[in-house]
């Protein structure tokens, strides 16, 4: 019985820009069906006939100024992701497009990067759609920033005389980072077993997406330095290292390809910015969150669903996938504490995610007031990975020794 085709609904008043975006989509047109309005009146009429799974609207549209047309959308239709397509300026206040829209699109953009963003979407709309998060997020004053060097990293990528030097030379220019950077390639635990001694020569081994991954990671820990949060900025962020490092270096033992080993050292590099984002942003309860991790030795994500309704893990998650990360980055931060929400059953980021945070617990112990972290043992067992635990944890081990004795 084949699949049903997933309804995307596109909105702007623009004759020739509907046109466009309908070429853009044809490419699915034996997955998506497409339903093109001129108007709000003619959207909201649509929105009444069907439910739909994607809504792309302009910024601005008669009658409802401001993206206020993305508002009555979610009211009468809340289960369909929706995405702003405008100009870039339109988003510049990232608060009020995150309150408005799951995704946004500037124009012009590819036919590639439009369908590439509606099936990341598509495979991420638990993450998306998850109400008690959303709100959370909206409710935050100020949304971490992008770094000024990941935006122009990302205007560079676009731009058809992009190429690694010109990215290189982009990082070099940002003393900080460029240290930050090489610093964590060279350690002994990176594993490349060679002196990395420019940003252009650390983006030709590790890829572009990771170096993105690693300039907004140590942008937000660096900015939240002079926070008033009641845990060390430096040991979660030493704790995101290692976790990186070690989901790689699991990675790397399967056979992982690059893809997987990169995107699990990214996934365990940002696998805790939630911790981040809710402790700077509500400094009281998170304060009393960690009180009762203290003082009752209770596993942290279950004291932030009784308090919040929610973890850090689904806000990691949900911030990721806004960015626009890598769908299996965004998964795996999601499932680093329960394997069992993952939708693959074999080896993915995800699970060297999860099993490289255990790890790392057991070998650099930070906090003995808190509660162990536990393997999904069940789920691991059920999968087939149970048998290989003790020779990562040896390898891990191993390697941190080396790490830290160099």
């Amino acid at each position: 019985m084949p699949l049903s085709k997933r309804n995307i609904l596109i909105v702007d008043e623009e004759k020739s820009q509907l046109e466009t975006l309908k070429k853009m989509l044809h490419p699915m047109h034996d997955k998506w069906t497409i339903h093109p309005a001129e108007s709000s009146e003619e959207a909201l009429e649509l929105l009444e006939i069907q439910p739909f799974d994607i809504v792309i609207a302009d910024f601005n549209i008669n009658g409802f100024p401001d993206g206020t047309l993305l508002t009555e959308i979610k009211k009468s239709q809340p289960g369909a992701i929706r995405f702003i397509y405008s100009n870039r300026k339109d988003a510049d206040n990232s608060m009020e497009y995150a309150m408005l829209a799951h995704q946004f699109i500037s124009k012009p953009c590819s036919s590639d990067e439009l369908i590439s963003a509606i099936k990341r979407s598509l495979t991420l709309k638990n993450i998306f759609l998850n109400e008690k998060v959303s709100k959370a997020i909206t409710s935050i004053d100020e949304l971490p920033s992008m770094p000024d060097l990941y935006i122009k990293l990302e205007k560079e990528l676009k731009s058809e005389e992009a190429s690694i030097h010109k990215i290189g030379k982009l990082i070099s220019e940002d003393l900080g980072m460029t240290v930050g950077i090489l610093k964590l390639v060279n350690s002994s635990f990176f594993g490349l077993y060679a002196n990395i001694s420019s940003p252009e020569k650390a983006v030709s081994l590790l890829g572009i997406d990771t170096i993105k991954g690693l300039v907004l990671g140590m942008h937000l820990f660096e900015s939240n330095k002079n926070s008033s949060i009641d845990f060390s900025i430096d040991e979660l962020g030493k704790h995101c290292q290692y976790t990186g490092l070690i989901a790689r270096m699991i990675a790397k033992a399967e056979g992982g390809d690059n893809d997987i080993s990169e995107n699990a050292f990214l996934a365990g590099f940002l696998h805790d910015i939630g911790k981040l984002i809710l402790a700077s942003s509500f400094p009281c309860e998170y304060t009393e969150i960690l009180n009762n991790v203290r003082s009752e030795n209770i596993p942290i994500k279950d004291v932030e669903k009784e308090i919040f309704g929610f973890t850090h893990a689904e806000v990691g998650a949900y911030l990721l996938a806004l960015w626009g990360f890598d769908e299996s980055v965004v998964e795996a931060v999601y499932c680093h504490h329960d394997l069992s929400q993952s939708k693959e059953k074999g080896f993915t980021p995800a699970v060297a995610v999860h099993v490289a945070n255990t790890f790392e617990h057991e070998l650099h112990l930070r906090n003995e007031e808190y509660a162990p972290h536990v393997l999904n043992a069940d789920w691991l067992e059920q999968n087939g990975f149970s048998e290989k635990l003790i020779h990562w944890l040896e390898l891990c081990a191993e390697q941190v020794e080396e790490s830290n004795g160099s």
